[in-house]
């Protein structure tokens, strides 16, 4: 984000992001096509979990814990949410992810699905201290 002070000097009252963008890389990388599998005829399952954590905790990291934890049926991991204020201590900010679940064979039940999002938020506690909201 643009330090407050240089935006005031070009006049910009909103906050206001700045980058830099190497074309040439770009342009340069290779081009891959992508890659198209099966539509699973099966419902998906989705879960939210709510996670009180340290702030100083990489979401990539929590992430990545929560795909090897959770099992071969989880077809994607998302980070949806991050709060903080009213509620939370200074020390700690809520993470929420999305979870979700299909099987291409069949419908998950409703106890297998509980069995996966329940190992996730067993490690979570354990590995880093994350408290279920």
């Amino acid at each position: 984000e643009l330090h407050p002070e240089t935006a005031a000097w070009f006049g910009i009252e909103l906050p206001t992001a700045v980058f830099e963008l190497d074309l040439t890389s770009l342009v340069a990388r290779e081009r891959r096509t992508p890659e198209v599998g099966e539509v699973s005829k099966q419902p998906a399952v989705r879960r939210d979990l709510a996670v009180l954590l340290d702030r100083a905790q990489p979401a990539g990291e929590l992430l990545e814990a929560i795909r090897k934890t959770a099992g071969s049926s989880l077809l994607e991991v998302s980070l949806f949410d991050r709060y903080e204020g009213r509620g939370i201590p200074d020390d700690k900010l809520s993470l929420g992810f999305r979870l979700v679940f299909q099987r291409a064979d069949r419908t998950l039940t409703d106890a297998e699905v509980a069995k996966m999002t329940n190992r996730v938020s067993s490690m979570l506690a354990h590995r880093f201290g994350g408290e279920l909201r």
